[in-house]
């Protein structure tokens, strides 16, 4: 007969093996589906609003780790487009998209309901054009212009 205690270790690690795995997967959302309202600003202009919504497919795709947000990336990016980098560090996501003579970089935070971040747009033979971006979530999408 096994002894009680050797019998509780066993159920106990059984259980951590089940549950720890679980646990370490289940890290925050970094963003929420919804209508966005996103504020651009740079240095030789008025700040400039949008509003847009988000999927819950691009939702997750920016929740999950590099290879997901990646593999999203690259399906979103125009003919002659090519995702050269794309990183995820816990709520930070950076990236890099060149398109013919142009790159795209840019480095975001996010909170779930709001981001912050930096996009750097490099064109050949021209200034860079530095950007900082805040977003923040207002809400569900109206009816008629929410994605699947």
């Amino acid at each position: 007969m096994v002894p009680l205690r050797t019998r509780t270790r066993s159920i106990f690690a059984a259980l951590a093996a089940l549950v720890l795995p679980a646990a370490l997967l289940a890290a925050p959302e970094r963003l929420h589906a919804g209508q966005w309202e996103l504020t651009t600003s740079h240095v030789d202009g008025e700040p400039d609003s949008m509003k847009i919504c988000i999927s819950a497919e691009e939702a997750a795709s920016i929740n999950g780790g590099a290879k997901t947000g990646r593999a999203y990336a690259e399906k979103q990016a125009g003919e002659g487009c090519k995702v050269n980098d794309y990183t995820v560090n816990g709520n930070l996501v950076t990236y890099s998209v060149s398109c013919g003579k142009s790159t795209v970089r840019a480095k975001v935070t996010y909170a779930g309901d709001t981001s912050e971040g930096e996009t750097v747009i490099q064109r050949e033979g021209q200034s860079d054009i530095v950007m900082h971006v805040k977003g923040k979530r207002l809400g569900e999408c109206p009816p008629g212009e929410a994605k699947p």
